[in-house]
């Protein structure tokens, strides 16, 4: 059996590391604005769940309880986080060289209107 010897200079040589592609403001606001567009995502869904639980578990008469208004709190905190998401969607895409694909675009779009959504129809229904 033999030992198979490494050679020296594969084991000195540094790694070459390619410089970034994007600056990095723009790298730094694209994941910024993911982070708002995730985050409206799952404040939405979390006051949908949390609106529908109380409507389940609760009697009609007393809707106004503090699970109800922790759902009003996370639709607010949606609507903030989804304005800068729905704000930043264009000029994110305007700085970057290589774009989003445009079915990312109108989803992020989409998830950044949701929570207006769901507040007109929550104004509406009462």
């Amino acid at each position: 059996m033999s030992k198979k010897r490494r050679s020296s200079k594969k084991l000195s040589r540094p790694e070459v590391h390619q410089p970034p592609s994007e600056p990095q403001a723009v790298e730094s606001l694209t994941v910024f604005w993911s982070l708002c567009i995730f985050a409206t995502l799952v404040l939405v869904v979390a006051a949908l769940l949390l609106r529908v639980s109380v409507a389940f578990w609760q009697p009609a008469e007393n809707a106004s309880n503090t699970w109800t208004g922790f759902a009003d709190l996370l639709l607010f905190s949606a609507i903030i986080s989804g304005s800068v998401g729905g704000i930043l969607t264009p000029i994110v895409q305007s700085q970057r060289k290589r774009r989003a694909p445009k079915s990312l675009q109108r989803a992020a779009l989409a998830i950044a209107i949701s929570p207006w959504i769901l507040l007109a129809l929550l104004v509406a229904r009462s």
